[in-house]
């Protein structure tokens, strides 16, 4: 009977034992439905694999929580290959206001991005742009301003010569054309944004986006811009407006963290992300394009120390052209 007793209490106090707690780590991301808010599920995923709870705090815009992030109020972030750029330097947007403990973890996927009116609009070409309402000023998303002129260069334009209707940022933008305050917006394809203002707009044959000239020279113009790529992108059902070969856009998005962040745990996340694209891709399409055989490029902003100890280990330390 002792023996039963004693067994039963060992039993019990192994239940009491509490489990080991997930470290929370705090993601920064723009609004639900977005590209980088998607992105960021698909990496809360494989952060469970190392016993970290991911959490995703949305925000405007990675110009926003970029020096939150350096300030070490983040733990991670996802910002495009600009606002890393010119945050780490501080110039441009962040003129005078340098963030030097910003550091890539890796290269998450390259975003898509184009202009777009709604499908019966006149406007057949990005040439066709000028003159028309399109969203300005981009006040809490400050990116966005060079997004949108990046893709009017490709056609010796930008958004001075348009009729400009302020926004705070890209989502108010796709919002104000489905309300008809603007004739053209500009945003990345498969954004829930996109999808709702198709739906909204399905008495004018819902949205479409137009394509760029691919050409060197527009792709020239374009790079004078923003550090971007002209790309081809398909038809498929969750990217509305993209109704035949369409050429748009493309930056680099990268994952991020700063300099105090642990070097093992950045190692281990690294190399978790190379192993799981599978896992990461379940949360969203957007995923897909993550490609692990890609996974650094040439930046001004510095790589974690953590990442590039995995980097060196598969080869793919130093990035290449």
């Amino acid at each position: 009977m002792i023996r039963i007793l004693a067994i039963a209490c060992a039993a019990l106090c192994a239940l009491s034992v509490p489990a080991v707690a997930q470290q929370v780590v705090a993601i920064g991301v723009t609004q639900a439905g977005s590209l980088l808010y998607a992105g960021g599920a698909g990496i809360v995923k494989v952060m469970e694999k190392l016993n970290l709870q991911g959490r995703l705090q949305p925000f405007a815009g990675s110009s926003t929580y970029a020096p939150m992030l350096d300030r070490n109020e983040l733990d991670f972030g996802l910002i495009n290959v600009d606002d890393a750029m010119t945050a780490f330097r501080g110039i441009d947007n962040f003129d005078g206001k340098p963030n030097p403990h910003l550091r890539i973890v890796c290269v998450l996927f390259p975003l898509p991005f184009g202009a777009l009116v709604p499908a019966d609009s006149h406007v057949k070409t990005i040439r066709d742009l000028k003159g028309v309402k399109m969203p300005s000023q981009f006040v809490g998303m400050s990116t966005a301003r060079k997004l949108q002129d990046a893709v009017l260069a490709t056609a010796d334009l930008s958004t001075a010569d348009m009729q400009g209707v302020p926004v705070a940022n890209l989502f108010q933008g796709i919002d104000a054309m489905a309300a008809g305050r603007v004739d053209a917006a500009a945003i990345g394809p498969g954004t829930a944004q996109v999808q709702i203002a198709h739906t909204t707009l399905s008495s004018r044959g819902g949205v479409r986006y137009l394509s760029i000239d691919n050409t060197p020279e527009a792709a020239a113009k374009l790079r004078k811009v923003v550090a971007g790529r002209i790309v081809t992108v398909q038809p498929a059902k969750h990217m509305p407006g993209i109704i035949g070969p369409t050429n748009v856009m493309a930056y680099s998005m990268f994952f991020m963290t700063n300099d105090k962040a642990n070097p093992e745990m950045i190692y281990k996340l690294a190399k978790e992300m190379h192993d799981n694209k599978a896992l990461m891709a379940e949360a969203h399409p957007v995923m897909a394009g993550f490609d692990p055989g890609r996974m650094t490029e040439k930046s001004d902003t510095p790589f974690h120390d953590g990442a590039i100890k995995f980097y060196r280990e598969i080869g793919q330390w130093p990035p290449k052209d």
